[in-house]
């Protein structure tokens, strides 16, 4: 059976501001090489690909252009959304269109937006999963063992043990937790029952269409209509303005009777804010972190400081702080503050004296 992977690549990744926004999203960004991350998933997921399958990227009609002038070396498909809907309309639709060209596959669905290493212990997930569920008819989330109390991902409680092989490990879901707070974090890095939800999915298309006629019939009943239509970009329009916003955890996920986790073999991280920056780049002696040219440094600790601009950065004696700078905006925040820097992202836009363009 064919595996065709499907990259979700359409928001912005605000909490990459001032380096992110929507002129230059976060997929785009040169943040763990001197490839975009888009180009680093891209590179990975070839690795899993089947002969004469190209992969598939979601994004929205604004990004494109663009991404097709980064990727033009690339082979791959893509979807344009006109309106973002969160992650179930693209998965249903890729679903439909991927069933429609190659016939039942299995999709295997990850953002453009992670660090995964190495991508042979990945590869070797994947073929796992690949197995468990030709064999099963399941749907797959692949789970990250904890290894610090993170407040800032999804955790999954695992059941019942299915089996082991070389050291990879799947078993039934017991249930999807949110983002926890400090104290609950604490509490699931210590019973060694719960894994971080990667939210990287694995499963045939007939399998995924199936759950989407049970458990959102109103989303499928659209796809039928799309289907009929040979997935136009006009009829792809009219699906996502006529859809409603959903994501695949809340849509399916959470529902499904057919779950899985396997537990992945590889190290995985969700660069979704400045923190995972310091995770990735390393920290000096003082757990600061610097990161571009011309910057001088001098007793600062826990902080993270980044120049993307043309101008020298001087920071001295700050503690536990962000500072990024680029030619038109700088940013200063304490690192407490960061899992509240979406809320302040929306008062900023409101600012008059902030450009639009800003963002």
């Amino acid at each position: 059976m064919d595996v065709v992977p499907v990259i979700l690549a359409g928001g912005i990744g605000e909490r990459f501001w001032p380096l992110s926004r929507s002129s230059l999203p976060k997929q785009l960004l040169k943040i763990i090489s001197n490839r975009t991350m888009l180009e680093e998933t891209l590179i990975r997921v070839n690795t899993i690909c089947s002969p004469g399958i190209r992969p598939l990227v979601i994004t929205s009609e604004k990004l494109a252009g663009k991404l097709n002038s980064v990727l033009s070396s690339y082979r791959y498909d893509i979807i344009k959304e006109p309106v973002g809907k969160n992650t179930a309309p693209a998965i249903a639709l890729a679903a439909s269109g991927i069933q429609a060209e190659y016939g039942d596959s299995v999709m295997v669905i990850l953002s453009a937006d992670h660090d995964i290493q190495p991508v042979d212990s990945f590869v070797e997930t994947i073929k796992f999963a690949v197995q468990q569920t030709d064999q099963s008819d399941t749907l797959t989330v692949f789970g990250i063992k904890p290894s610090r109390a993170e407040t800032g991902y999804g955790y999954i409680q695992a059941g019942d043990k299915i089996e082991t092989r070389n050291g990879i490990s799947v078993y039934k879901v017991k249930r999807f937790v949110e983002k926890p707070d400090q104290q609950k974090a604490e509490n699931f890095l210590k019973s060694g029952d719960y894994l971080w939800n990667s939210g990287i999915f694995l499963w045939k298309t007939s399998t995924i269409l199936q759950e989407f006629n049970q458990y959102m019939p109103d989303l499928a009943k659209l796809l039928k209509t799309v289907e009929k239509n040979g997935f136009s970009q006009d009829i792809i329009d009219w699906f996502y303005n006529s859809c409603e916003k959903q994501s695949i955890d809340y849509g399916i996920m959470e529902h499904s009777k057919r779950v899985n986790v396997v537990e992945g073999s590889f190290k995985w991280d969700d660069i979704g804010s400045w923190e995972s920056v310091g995770r990735i780049k390393g920290k000096n002696d003082f757990g600061t972190t610097v990161l571009g040219e011309s910057i001088f440094e001098r007793d600062c600790s826990q902080s993270i400081l980044v120049n993307q601009s043309s101008r020298a950065l001087a920071v001295i004696g700050i503690e536990n702080a962000v500072v990024v700078t680029t030619n038109d905006a700088v940013l200063v925040i304490d690192r407490s503050k960061l899992p509240e820097y979406k809320n302040f992202i929306t008062e900023m836009k409101k600012e008059s004296s902030f450009s639009s363009d800003l963002f």
